[in-house]
């Protein structure tokens, strides 16, 4: 991964964006609790400029999260299945690049 060059800083990185995703998960069934499950209560929660921020972070860590997870699963595996390692951390990058994009454009 280049960022993360020891399992220390893997280990860090997964929790803190564990937090990241259990305070994401937290406001939305806040609002679903307090609000109900109605387009309005949603809407009015997306509509907000420090949510719409939050959830971009959020979708970048969870973008970020699953390719250190491909990178850990193409480590272990690959050579197991006879995988090129390339093509397995190619899979993951570009699937993980994509849900990234259009969760920000879904976002916008």
């Amino acid at each position: 991964m280049g960022i993360m060059t020891n399992g220390v800083q893997q280990w860090v990185f997964q929790r803190v964006s564990n937090v990241v995703f259990i305070i994401f998960a937290v406001v939305i069934l806040k609002t679903i609790l307090t609000q109900g499950l109605t387009y309005d209560g949603l809407n009015a929660l997306l509509d907000t400029t420090v949510f719409k921020v939050y959830a971009l972070m959020t979708l970048l860590f969870a973008g970020a999260n699953s390719i250190l997870a491909g990178w850990q699963i193409t480590g272990d595996y690959a050579a197991k299945f006879n995988i090129p390692p390339v093509l397995m951390m190619g899979i993951t990058i570009v699937v993980s690049v994509f849900y990234v994009v259009w969760g920000g454009l879904l976002l916008l």
